[in-house]
C-alpha cells in the first residue's frame, strides 16, 4: 500500500511540474509573439503617420484586435495634425473603426461586457476616427458613465462637433456637480473655443445655477468674442445669485479691455464678499488710476479677502503701483486697510513704509 501511495505521489509531482514548465513556456510564447505583433503594428502605424509608405499591414486577427487598437492608441498619443490624420485613415482601412463600434455598441447576445480599458480605447478611436454615428453612446457615457470615461468622453464628443456638444452635455455636466477645471482644461485643448459662440448664446438662456461652469470655459478660451454676451448677461437685473455674478465678473476680467471697467464698479457695493472681491480684481486688470478711490473703499472692506485683492488691483494698475499702496500703508485711516497695504508689500517683496 505505501508502494502505490509512494508512486502516486510521484507521478502528482511529476504532473504538477510538467505543468509548470508548461505554463511557462506558453507565456514565454505568447511574449515573444506579443512583441513581435507589437514590432509588425508599430512599424507600419508609424510609417503611416510620417507620410512614408507603410509595409502591407497583416492580417487583422480576432484575438489580436484590442491589442492592436491599443498600439494604434498609443501611437496616435505621439503624433499631432496631418500625421494623426493620416494614422486614422490607415486605422478606417484596416477596419479599427468597426473594432471600436462593437466595443461601444456592442451586439446584444455577446459572450461579455467589455472592460473599461476597452472603451476607453474605443472612446478615443472614435474622436480620432471622427466616428459621428456613435454620438448618442457617447453622450451616453458622459451622463451615467464611469469616472474617467464620462471625461474622455466628453472630450471626444467636443472633438467631433463643439457646437453640438455645447448644448448636448455641457450644462447637464454643470449640473450634475462634474464640472472642474481639469474637464474645462480638456475640452479647451479637444477644440472647445470652435464653439465660442454656441457656448456665448448659452450664457444668455441658461439658468443661473449653470452660469459659473459656463462662465469658467469662456475664460479659457480667452477669446474676447464673448465679451458682449458676458456683459449682457452681468446687466440683466435677472441675474441676482452671487455666484452667478461672481463668475461673469472674473471672465470679464480675464478677457475683457478698458471698455469694461464702468460696468465693474457697480458692484464694488454688492451684498455678496464674494462678488466685491471679484470686482476688486476685475479692476485690477481693466481698470486705471482713475479708479484709485474705489480700491480704496475696498481696501478697506470688512472681508479680508476682498481687501486683500483690493491691494493686490492697486499693485496692478498704471499710475498707482507699490508707492501708492506704501503712502496707504502710513497714512489710512481704517486700520484694517493700513494692515493690508504693508501685507501685500510685504508679500510681493516691496518695502513697506513702517
Amino acid at each position: 500500500m505505501l508502494a502505490w501511495a509512494t508512486l502516486f505521489l510521484c507521478l502528482l509531482t511529476a504532473w504538477m511540474i510538467v505543468e509548470i514548465v508548461a505554463v511557462r513556456l506558453g507565456a514565454a510564447a505568447a511574449l515573444r509573439r506579443e512583441r513581435a505583433l507589437e514590432q509588425v503594428w508599430e512599424s507600419c502605424f508609424f510609417a503611416a503617420a510620417l507620410g512614408d509608405a507603410p509595409p502591407p499591414p497583416p492580417r487583422l486577427a480576432r484575438r489580436d484586435r484590442i491589442r492592436v487598437l491599443k498600439i494604434w492608441c498609443r501611437i496616435g498619443d505621439q503624433v499631432i495634425g496631418e500625421s494623426r490624420e493620416r494614422l486614422a485613415a490607415l486605422g478606417i482601412a484596416i477596419g479599427l473603426d468597426r473594432v471600436a463600434g462593437r466595443i461601444l455598441a456592442p451586439p446584444l447576445v455577446v459572450m461579455r461586457m467589455p472592460s473599461s480599458v476597452e472603451l476607453l480605447l474605443a472612446i478615443r478611436a472614435a474622436e480620432r476616427m471622427r466616428l459621428h454615428r456613435h454620438w448618442q453612446r457617447l453622450t451616453r457615457l458622459v451622463a451615467a458613465g464611469p469616472a474617467p470615461l464620462d471625461r474622455v468622453a466628453a472630450r471626444a464628443l467636443v472633438a467631433l462637433d463643439a457646437r453640438r456638444a455645447a448644448h448636448a452635455i455641457i450644462p447637464a455636466l454643470i449640473r450634475q456637480g462634474r464640472w472642474a477645471r481639469h474637464l474645462v482644461e480638456d475640452l479647451v485643448e479637444a477644440g472647445a473655443a470652435d464653439a465660442l459662440d454656441a457656448y456665448a448664446a448659452l450664457l444668455g438662456t441658461v439658468a443661473e445655477d449653470v452660469i459659473p461652469g459656463l462662465a469658467l470655459l469662456l475664460d479659457r478660451c480667452n477669446d474676447a468674442r464673448a465679451v458682449p454676451a458676458v456683459r449682457a448677461r452681468l446687466s440683466d437685473p435677472a441675474t441676482q445669485d452671487a455666484d452667478a455674478v461672481a463668475a461673469l465678473l472674473n471672465t470679464l476680467g480675464e478677457i475683457g479691455g478698458a471698455t469694461e471697467r464702468r460696468l465693474v464698479r457697480a458692484f464694488i457695493a454688492h451684498d455678496s464678499w464674494v462678488v466685491r472681491m471679484r470686482a476688486a480684481q476685475a479692476l485690477g486688470q481693466c481698470g486705471d488710476d482713475a479708479d484709485a478711490d474705489i480700491l480704496e473703499i475696498l481696501l478697506g472692506d470688512a472681508n479680508w479677502y476682498t481687501r486683500y485683492h483690493a491691494a493686490r488691483a492697486m499693485l496692478r494698475l498704471p499710475g498707482l503701483g507699490a508707492a501708492h499702496l506704501e503712502a496707504l500703508a502710513a497714512t489710512a485711516s481704517d486700520r484694517f486697510a493700513r494692515d493690508m497695504a504693508r501685507h501685500v508689500l510685504a508679500e510681493t517683496a516691496t518695502p513697506a513704509v513702517r
